[in-house]
């Protein structure tokens, strides 16, 4: 059985069925703070949450550096991580500090050419050198996290990961009722369901689970050993 996808209403509706309160004991507007708080606090435990995980591409404009994020994209966009070029045999765009490339790219040294690098400044996307030509680029990076609370969808994060924000909107009760005994109860539990969900969705995905040398047959192709045998096979001759 998969895990229970919850709303802003079904957080609510669960918090009151533990707690026994109802609007006129606990109004909704202040059921959706404590909410949001334990929500925040989900998010700053980790800067690249895998629910948040998103791509975009875009064309560049020939002699133009910059490009504002927010037009290339829907999702608000928190950071890029990763941007690649597919023209002739490919490439990947080496993230490097604004300050770095600004210092290097002045003057007659600033010309235009193939993009090699790219930072992030000022919500734009600045590609160094300046694209001599129109290409498409693709784009990873993370997203901002939608206002779930307000709009009425599902929690923004993963299904194991909605449970616990009825432990801590308890433990938040609780605690303005000074039942400090009962506040620590659910706070605990919201940190340990946190905890253990966290570890679920930031474990690393794997095609089979982990075998020691001994038990590895000999002479099995590797990623490794494919690449480093790529560039003697390849056939350069039209380059």
């Amino acid at each position: 059985m998969g895990y229970q996808t919850m709303t802003a209403a079904t957080l609510r509706s669960t918090v009151r069925d533990i707690t026994d309160l109802d609007t006129e004991d606990l109004s909704d507007s202040l059921l959706n703070l404590y909410i949001r708080d334990g929500y925040y606090r989900i998010l700053d435990l980790e800067q690249r949450w895998t629910f948040l995980e998103t791509s975009f591409t875009f064309s560049t404009v020939a002699n133009q550096r910059a490009y504002t994020i927010s037009a290339l994209t829907a999702d608000p966009i928190a950071s890029v991580v990763s941007i690649t070029d597919a023209t002739g045999i490919g490439k990947r765009l080496e993230m490097v500090g604004y300050d770095t490339l600004e210092e290097t790219y002045l003057g007659t040294y600033d010309t235009s050419g193939d993009p090699l690098f790219y930072a992030v400044w000022q919500g734009k996307i600045h590609l160094f050198p300046k694209p001599s030509t129109v290409r498409t680029l693709t784009a990873r990076g993370y997203r901002e996290p939608i206002d779930w609370a307000t709009t009425g969808g599902a929690v923004d994060a993963s299904p194991n990961l909605h449970f616990a924000l009825v432990y801590y909107a308890c433990s938040r009760i609780f605690q303005s009722l000074e039942d400090a005994a009962m506040a620590e109860v659910y706070k605990r539990a919201f940190d340990e369901g946190v905890q253990l969900a966290r570890a679920n969705v930031t474990k690393p995905t794997s095609h089979a689970y982990t075998i020691v040398s001994a038990g590895r047959t000999k002479g099995r192709p590797t990623f490794n050993g494919w690449t480093a045998t790529l560039g003697r096979n390849f056939d350069w001759s039209p380059y």
